[in-house]
């Protein structure tokens, strides 16, 4: 009887060996590449009709305000410190800037960047052209990271690099500097150049063949340059300013909460794929030890750093299938070392290929969302709405504040407005998330700097809402983080009677909408 099973298992694994990859093509045809191209232009040309109505929010307006701070380089980065982001992509904005001083180089500088990323996709990974429609087509790959203007898409750009580089640059330094600029992109980008490392470590400890001495220097000259990438990426985070964005795990930290950390429902609760089934995507990789243990790794480290360090958004989190769709373009193209056959190793890797088609699939089915907002008008954000409110003469002088603060980043990029701060109580354009800031805002404290500001300086007030307010309300509602704001029946009719609405910027498809509110009435 186990005779009878295993000889099953043989045939079973000879036959799902024989069949063709589900996301590998062997060799692209000249017609493949045909169909590439076409999918390529009809991408080019729904990213172009994203961009042409695009919004732009708070994350994205706050990096290219910290990018133009300063009167010099060293001024900013300066001003940079402790903002929890390396320095890479606000030198791109800074020198973008420096050479066309414009505000259309943020868009421009996010979307060059994607869709560069995308056509090394494109042309030279060996996946399926419906893989590659998957990849183009889906809620990252078309508008979160391409679109949104942000770091993330820097590090997805490097990774593909990587994979399409890799056979020729594994064995020399290079692989080191390219790991640096990944260590650069963004911080969880340091641990997934943590597991390049790794991956290649392994590879030569399992690939036939003797490596050489030379070998091994090159790798140990490729950690150095690692662990000098991240140390560059640490000295420009930490310490952090924006404290109340970090996780409360770290404190009285403990085994049990460690691993606690692993099965909690933080971190990747935004792919529509829990850590089990990502674990099930990592099976297609079983063949290639170095892929197969580096995508298992990084899946953990990034599990437990979303529960500690900071918790994860979708950017944070595609990041992984972005390392992991890394990995089965390298091993693709016969990289990654060698174990023993087993006979149901093709089964396993046939079922982790079709987990991770699934998982492809969830990410394309998600580019509905800002499909519908652009065929109903609805915008990303209602910061140039505002932006185009305030700027009409009566309210051009007008001092802009908002609940909660970041509300006010977005706004630069579309008015001169000064922008006042309520939970820090002073003027400027990036907000600090900080613990010392006012943890909880009543309706009153807001009049009571409005009327402040304005006795001060003469000059009208506007203050944006995020909440819907109402004579009956009452609520404490957390606005973000561990900020809360308190309305009572009482204070919302204080409010409203000495202020006038004066629009409804509401709905948007983030959170940026809000009603508009002048000061005195």
């Amino acid at each position: 009887m186990h005779s009878g099973r295993a000889n099953w298992l043989v045939a079973l694994g000879e036959r799902l060996q024989s069949q063709t990859s589900l996301l590998v093509d062997e060799q692209v045809s000249p017609s493949q590449r045909r169909v590439r191209l076409v999918l390529f232009v009809a991408w080019l040309a729904l990213v172009a009709w994203f961009l042409s109505t695009h919004t732009f929010w708070r994350d994205e307006v706050r990096a290219f305000s910290i990018a133009l701070s300063g009167s010099n380089l060293a001024e900013m980065l300066h001003t940079l410190h402790g903002e929890g982001h390396p320095a890479l992509w606000y030198l791109i904005l800074r020198g973008a800037h420096d050479l066309f001083p414009v505000r259309q180089v943020l868009p421009a500088a996010g979307a060059a960047i994607g869709i560069l990323t995308m056509a090394v996709m494109t042309r030279f990974s060996p996946f399926r052209s419906a893989v590659v429609a998957l990849i183009l087509f889906s809620f990252w790959g078309a508008f979160e990271y391409i679109v949104v203007a942000r770091n993330y898409c820097i590090a997805a750009l490097v990774m593909f690099v990587i994979a399409a580089l890799y056979r020729r640059v594994r064995g020399t330094l290079w692989f080191g500097v390219l790991l640096v600029v990944l260590c650069n992109t963004n911080v969880p980008a340091c641990l997934l150049a943590a597991m390049f490392l790794l991956f290649r470590l392994i590879e030569m400890a399992t690939e036939e063949g003797k490596n050489e001495k030379r070998d091994w220097l090159i790798f140990a000259g490729n950690a150095a340059l690692s662990l000098i990438g991240a140390l560059l990426c640490f000295v420009t985070v930490y310490p952090t300013y924006n404290d109340a964005a970090v996780s409360t795990s770290l404190s009285d930290l403990t085994v049990s909460k460690v691993i606690g950390g692993l099965f909690d429902r933080s971190g990747f609760s935004n792919l529509g794929f829990p850590p089990l089934l990502l674990l099930c995507c990592c099976m297609g990789l079983i063949r290639r030890p170095a892929a197969f243990i580096a995508a298992i790794a990084s899946l953990i480290g990034l599990k437990l750093f979303f529960f500690l360090v900071y918790p994860s958004d979708y950017r944070h989190e595609i990041l992984y299938l972005v390392f992991l769709l890394s990995l089965y373009w390298i091993a693709a193209e016969g990289a990654g070392g060698r174990w023993g056959e087993r006979p149901w190793m093709g089964f396993v890797e046939r079922m982790g290929s079709l987990f991770l088609v699934a998982l492809l699939g969830a990410q394309t089915w998600y580019l509905r969302v800002p499909i519908e907002h652009q065929l109903i008008g609805k915008p990303f954000s209602r910061s140039a709405d505002a932006g185009k409110l305030l700027r009409h003469p009566p309210l051009s002088n007008a001092i802009v504040m908002a609940d909660p603060d970041p509300m006010l980043e977005a706004l630069p990029y579309y008015t001169n407005n000064p922008l006042y701060f309520l939970r820090q109580q002073r003027f400027g354009n990036v907000v600090r998330l900080s613990n010392d800031a006012r943890r909880v805002l009543t309706l009153d404290d807001i009049l009571a700097d409005a009327d402040r500001l304005h006795r001060q300086t003469g000059r009208p007030i506007i203050f944006l809402s995020h909440i819907a307010l109402r004579r009956d309300i009452n609520v404490r509602e957390k606005v973000m983080y561990d900020y809360y704001t308190v309305v009572t029946p009482a204070s919302a009719e204080r409010f409203l009677a000495s202020t006038r609405l004066i629009a409804r910027l509401r709905p948007s498809g983030m959170d940026e909408n809000y009603d508009v509110y002048l000061y005195p009435r």
